[in-house]
């Protein structure tokens, strides 16, 4: 090995493709071929990460829109603080892939939007809080009833 190599990497740390020519120069003398080998390994990683990131999408997030989109008339509702009409999810894609209800999102998105959005008013005023951490209690329960309900 090179003394100037030496020096270099104890001064900074080597990039990934520049560590894995390090390596393979023990082995692979020419550069060009060093560097054709780390350029398809790139390319092929870069692949299988967009197959996967599209797998997931297509799984995951799909599987959420194709369900909320057709969830009119199946999803659980709140009555008051004790009656509760519990459904579970009409599609099942979305569960199987999380081990969560799609409902429960769709709550959890729904208090985010309580939380930030609030037509008409440019503070939020206490009582309009106090709203909030009931809703969160109604949510929280029906949460849990949905999740009981799926499994």
């Amino acid at each position: 090995m090179n003394l100037n190599i030496i020096i270099k990497t104890m001064m900074y740390s080597l990039k990934k493709d520049q560590l894995i020519s390090l390596y393979l120069s023990r082995v692979i003398p020419i550069s060009e071929i060093r560097y054709l080998i780390i350029n398809r390994k790139n390319k092929i990683e870069t692949e299988e990460t967009l197959d996967y990131h599209m797998e997931r999408w297509t799984n995951i997030a799909g599987s959420h829109y194709t369900t909320h989109d057709t969830h009119f008339g199946k999803f659980s509702i709140i009555h008051d603080s004790i009656n509760y009409v519990v459904k579970p999810d009409h599609r099942l894609d979305f569960y199987n892939a999380t081990g969560v209800s799609y409902q429960i999102v769709e709550l959890i998105h729904e208090l985010i939007k309580r939380n930030f959005i609030l037509p008409g008013v440019s503070h939020r005023p206490c009582h309009y809080k106090k709203f909030l951490k009931e809703d969160d209690k109604l949510y929280s329960q029906l949460a849990k009833l949905i999740m009981k309900e799926m499994k």
